[in-house]
């Protein structure tokens, strides 16, 4: 229905829907009932509990590797304390040949254990500049002595 002012009613015009089902149209009941048919099933959950289970399997950590973890990790903070020792004594003006010397045994008694290259490489510089230092004392100490 039109409203075209105070008390103006009009008819609107028909849709022709009747018209579209006698011709063989398509009408929006039928798209609605042809929707529901053409979709398919769910996936199925078990293939997300498998992958689910593979996360999990991944996740468990084996004791073995565990405790390797355990021990790099202590070998790592043993290395980092006596580097931090190091650069104290530097700093503060009271480096001894000694702390050289327990830098560079420390960095020998842990290089084979290391399997990462880069670090490998860091600990390789931390020898050669402790090398150098002790090398550097021992020369100081033949020439006064």
């Amino acid at each position: 229905m039109k409203i075209e002012g105070p008390s103006k009613t009009s008819a609107t015009s028909k849709t022709g829907k009747t018209e579209r089902a006698a011709d063989g149209g398509v009408g929006f009941d039928d798209y609605m009932a042809a929707g529901t048919k053409a979709t398919s099933a769910p996936a199925t959950s078990s293939a997300i509990a498998r992958v689910d289970a593979l996360l999990a399997a991944q996740a468990v950590e084996d004791p073995a590797e565990r405790s390797a973890r355990k021990r790099m990790h202590a070998r790592a903070e043993g290395v980092l304390g006596e580097l931090d020792r190091l650069k104290i004594a530097l700093l503060t003006g009271q480096l001894t040949l000694g702390h050289v010397i327990d830098i560079a045994d420390v960095v020998a008694s842990h290089r084979e254990k290391i399997n990462d290259p880069r670090l490998t490489a860091i600990l390789d510089e931390v020898d050669l500049r402790a090398q150098i230092e002790i090398a550097k004392a021992r020369k100081a100490m033949e020439s006064r002595g």
